[in-house]
């Protein structure tokens, strides 16, 4: 197996490609195999090195990074993309159309006025980026080794690779487990997109998949993708509300919304402090503050922005919306858990299940990273695992079920 990550970097800044070349070469197991100023270069330099992972700048003369993004995934699918973006509206808007064409994630650019601070900043988020890249090459790897020697079981990457937190590295390392297909034909449900499939073997609640007056989802890493596969699929006259964590800066998020609400049948807002939540609108927790639900004082359901210190390294944080949620809807909850690295959600899902709540996660599959999902199914938190393709028609289905129970 090839043990090194292969790294191209490609900006047309100087400063940025020296910068970002210096931090990737510091790091255990990466090789550096280029540099490039714009797209075109880049591509003709794919051709020759093959690189695991493109650093791709969004803003580039001759070819931008859209464009360039498009050819790469048309021309090599294994080649895993992260955009490297400025921090403004423009960039935010062509950060979220190149993470639905099929990079991998996204970098903000430092602004930081010492050297020193930018150089930590990217320091820190290359680190995670670049494990989970490792990941998913390895993945790939076992894979193509096992599928030609079925008996064949190949040890987890090592952990001492570039340091996120801690319970995210253990979480991907954890989630390649022994990189045997042959674990999956052991535990047939694990990966199947089988609405019927129900891993938990522990005490049935009086409302587990019965009435359901909210929608609360989890989701990091591959989740724009994610839900511009599931939102759309959402019928206009839904009838309860919608919560959402995705793990993205604050003006990431409002062009997430925005973008969702354009494509799907249902109003997708970004959330404001106070407001009133209504059924058939979906609400996503602006980056950096921590969303809840409270009650106002005419008792309507609202909602809560909170700075508060980040929760598994998250903020906003699934966890903190989930816990809230089970305080004020109780066992009426329907859980969603989509890919993304770590575990967060894990003990948020556990508690609104332990009050009758029904719980959902993305199947390993069509996941990008299959922490968070992977880490509520190993919790045997999981009612289903389904495929990202049947999970709107699945939650329709529950949401409907249960509004049946409630007429008869």
């Amino acid at each position: 197996m090839d043990k090194n990550l292969k790294i191209l970097v490609v900006d047309d800044t100087v400063v940025y490609r020296r910068l970002l070349s210096k931090i990737v070469s510091d790091f255990k197991d990466i090789e550096l195999v280029g540099v490039a100023s714009n797209g075109k270069l880049a591509l003709s330099k794919i051709k020759l090195r093959r690189p695991d992972l493109v650093l791709l700048d969004v803003f580039m003369p001759e070819m931008d990074g859209l464009e360039t993004l498009d050819h790469i995934k048309k021309q090599y699918s294994d080649i895993d993309v992260i955009i490297l973006s400025g921090v403004n509206r423009e960039n935010a808007n062509l950060t979220m159309k190149a993470l639905g064409a099929g990079a991998l994630d996204f970098i903000l650019k430092p602004s930081k006025s010492s050297m020193e601070e930018n150089i930590a900043e990217l320091r820190s988020a290359l680190s995670r980026l670049i494990l989970m890249a490792q990941t998913r090459k390895y993945s790939r790897q076992a894979r193509s080794i096992t599928l030609s020697d079925p008996g064949l079981k190949l040890r987890p990457i090592s952990e001492k690779q570039p340091s996120p937190p801690e319970n995210d590295t253990k979480r991907v390392a954890a989630r390649i487990h022994q990189s045997d297909p042959g674990r999956n034909q052991s535990d047939p449900g694990r990966n199947q997109s089988d609405p019927g499939r129900k891993p938990d073997t522990g005490k049935r609640h009086a409302n587990r998949a019965g009435r359901i007056d909210v929608i609360a989802i989890g989701v990091s890493t591959g989740g724009p993708n994610a839900l511009q596969k599931m939102i759309p699929g959402i019928e206009a006259d839904f009838p309860v509300p919608i919560l959402t964590v995705q793990h993205m800066p604050a003006m990431f998020t409002a062009s997430l919304a925005t973008r969702l609400d354009k494509s799907s049948a249902i109003k997708v807002r970004e959330a404001r402090d106070g407001q009133r939540i209504e059924k058939g609108v979906m609400y996503i927790a602006p980056g950096g503050s921590h969303m809840v639900v409270r009650k106002d004082k005419s008792a309507n359901r609202v909602i809560g922005l909170l700075s508060s210190p980040p929760v598994n390294s998250c903020r906003p944080s699934a966890d903190v919306l989930f816990r809230s949620i089970a305080a004020m809807y109780r066992g009426h909850v329907l859980t969603v858990v989509l890919t993304g690295m770590g575990n967060d959600g894990v003990s948020g899902v556990t508690e609104i299940r332990s009050q009758g709540g029904y719980s959902l996660v993305q199947d390993e599959k069509s996941s990008m990273i299959w922490g968070m999902p992977g880490a509520v199914a190993d919790a045997d938190q999981a009612d289903e695992i389904v495929c990202i393709d049947r999970m709107a028609s699945r939650i329709m289905g529950l949401v409907k079920k249960g509004q049946i129970h409630v007429q008869n």
